[in-house]
């Protein structure tokens, strides 16, 4: 931070090179081909001026070691070199110069160099709302952002605008006035006085108070608008007042209000009198040491009288000087690089312009603060250790109550384990009981199981000797059945021969009474034969018929009992095995059929042989 105590520093010169017009680049100097620049950079500090006249060969004199360079000249030569833009500018330019305009330090960006130069663009720039604007906008929007950022407690910041235009009759024209009087007459109803705070102003003129950089903009609008139509030297003050509020040491509720002041000057320097240059001249020849009693004659000009500590050490000044490369322009090019190597031997020296006490009064606040400060970090502190003593003492709270509701669920634990081995233990004595009375139960099952194997054995054995009694009783049946088939065919035998004998003995009457009878007895005879042979014709029918329905059933009926005889197999075995002694049953009811068959086929016999013998006796 710059203050009063510190050494004095040079003036910052920079050197802007712009590009050509639309028109400057169609226009070609004398035995060239091509539009061509009479200034030459070898992208450090030094500038070379050509002579268009002298093929383009460096002038005499025409080599310029300057502070920096801006250069903004397109070359499509050169495409590597570097081209300032108008943001270039004002980081180079104004931004190193904004912390010491916050701690209150007066500052001066004066723009040199003749007409066409740029001069006016590198200030306000196209449209002081565009991307392409001047140094001015840009500081304006900066400005206050620097003081919010650097804000210190309780301070406000305010800005007072002014802009005159300084006429080359030495008189001033108020460009904020409402209603003021032509430019080229100018105003002599303003007054230079000396300020006891602001130092040197003009007195009647106009001032507009802004707070924020929108309360700027419009002013810097109104003033971009006519600025290229002039011809004076036209200066913008920016007077920056930055209040402090401080509490009364004695009194507690009184409120002590100290200021601090920082003037920004941008100065466009149009048609200068050569008694300017002369002051110049002089200030170079102080600081340079040359002739350090020196006084610069600043009552010689009207801008030097209104701005007297401007070449007194009063600001800190910053120097744009603007040259054109276009050839007719290369003597002014030389006389504006001629002055930027002059004006790097101005010294600055200013001292911050505050009221009495204001540095006494910000330290004790600064300490005040840092008291306050220490005393919330105190308290901070000791709400950190309170906060951690209750988060520890809520821990511990909070252990406590875990570690009883941990005994708790240990009791309930040991309560439940003991009545979990009560219920083991009962359940151990019923285990034992069940396995005693289960053990009981499986033996006497197994006896039961033995006793039934046993009684299943012997059911066995005796179902096998039934089985072959079974099978001998069926073999006896089977005999009996050839046997009685045998008979019965014998029977039906003699049946057939003693219907043959009795037909005969039948037809043998019919014959005897045939041949007894008379021929009318005869015709009756045959008749009645005959009708009777029809009838027995047609019988015989009916019975073929009724023989052919019943093959056709015994056939359906064999065909049933050879599907059902699998099942009816299975279910006789099943039944011969189940039911034995309905099997013995049936077994004594058929010898007992058998026998009264036998018996039967006695009695046929016996009634055969009676036939056999009555027959014989018939036929004899």
């Amino acid at each position: 931070m710059e203050n009063g105590t510190s050494e004095p520093t040079q003036a910052r010169v920079f050197v802007r090179v712009r590009p050509f017009s639309a028109a400057e680049a169609k226009v070609c100097p004398e035995d060239s081909p091509v539009p061509r620049e009479t200034i030459l950079w070898d992208d450090n500090r030094r500038l070379t001026v050509l002579d268009a006249a002298n093929n383009f060969h460096p002038r005499r004199n025409g080599h310029f070691d300057v502070e920096k360079v801006l250069w903004s000249f397109v070359d499509e030569e050169r495409p590597s070199t570097v081209v300032h833009m108008q943001k270039d500018v004002y980081d180079a330019m104004v931004a190193p110069a904004l912390p010491r305009i916050v701690d209150g330090l007066n500052t001066a960006f004066c723009f040199m160099g003749s007409t066409g130069s740029g001069r006016a663009y590198s200030l306000y720039g196209e449209d002081v709302d565009s991307i392409h604007c001047g140094v001015l906008p840009r500081f304006v929007q900066e400005i206050f952002t620097a003081f919010k950022r650097e804000k210190r407690e309780n301070s406000t910041v305010v800005c007072f605008v002014e802009a005159i235009d300084v006429l080359p009759n030495d008189t001033y024209v108020d460009l904020l006035a409402k209603k003021r009087k032509s430019q080229s007459s100018g105003s002599s109803d303003f007054k230079i006085v000396q300020d006891p705070i602001e130092g040197t102003r003009l007195q009647g003129v106009t001032r507009v108070e802004a707070a924020k950089a929108a309360d700027v903009m419009p002013i810097l609008r109104q003033l971009s608008r006519g600025v290229s139509k002039r011809n004076a030297c036209h200066t913008v003050m920016l007077r920056l007042v930055e209040t402090f509020e401080f509490t009364d040491p004695e009194q507690a509720d009184q409120v002590v209000t100290k200021s601090r002041r920082a003037s920004v000057l941008f100065a466009l320097l149009r048609n200068m009198p050569s008694a300017f240059h002369r002051c110049i001249d002089v200030a170079i020849e102080r600081d340079s040491g040359e002739n350090p009693m020196a006084k610069v004659p600043t009552r010689d000009t009207a801008f030097t009288k209104l701005f007297p500590d401007l070449l007194q050490h009063g600001f800190y000044l910053n120097f744009l000087c603007c040259v054109s490369p276009f050839y007719e322009h290369a003597r002014e090019a030389m006389q504006t690089l001629t002055m930027a190597t002059k004006l790097v031997k101005i010294k600055c020296h200013p001292r911050p312009v505050q009221d009495e006490a204001l540095t006494e009064m910000r330290n004790l606040a600064a300490e005040v603060k840092n008291l306050k400060s220490e005393m919330m970090k105190q308290s901070e502190s000791t709400q950190i250790v309170q906060h951690e003593l209750n988060m520890r003492e809520l821990a511990l709270m909070k252990q406590e109550t875990s570690h009883q509701q941990s005994l708790q669920r240990l009791r309930v634990v040991l309560d439940q384990l003991a009545m979990a081995k009560l219920a083991i233990k009962i359940n151990i004595s019923r285990t034992r009981m069940h396995r005693a009375m289960h053990k009981k139960l499986v033996t006497a099952t197994n006896r039961t199981l033995e006793q039934a194997q046993t009684q299943k054995k012997e059911a066995e054995l005796a179902l096998k000797a039934r089985e072959k009694e079974v099978v001998e009783i069926n073999k006896r049946i089977k005999l009996l059945e050839g046997q009685l088939e045998k008979e019965k065919a014998e029977t039906a035998a003699h049946e057939a021969a003693i219907e043959e004998r009795q037909k005969r003995v039948e037809e043998m009457k019919e014959m005897r009474l045939f041949i007894a009878a008379s021929n009318e007895e005869r015709i009756t005879i045959l008749k009645k034969k005959a009708l009777a042979e029809t009838q027995a014709s047609s019988a015989s029918e009916q019975n073929e018929k009724e023989v052919e329905e019943v093959e056709e059933a015994l056939k359906k009926a064999s065909q049933r009992c050879a599907i059902i005889e699998p099942a009816f197999t299975l279910v006789q075995e099943e039944e011969n095995k189940n039911n034995v002694k309905e099997l013995e049953a049936e077994v004594q009811k058929l010898e007992k059929a058998i026998s009264a068959i036998e018996a039967e086929i006695r009695l046929l016999r016996l009634q055969a042989e009676k036939k056999k013998a009555g027959c014989a006796c018939t036929l004899m």
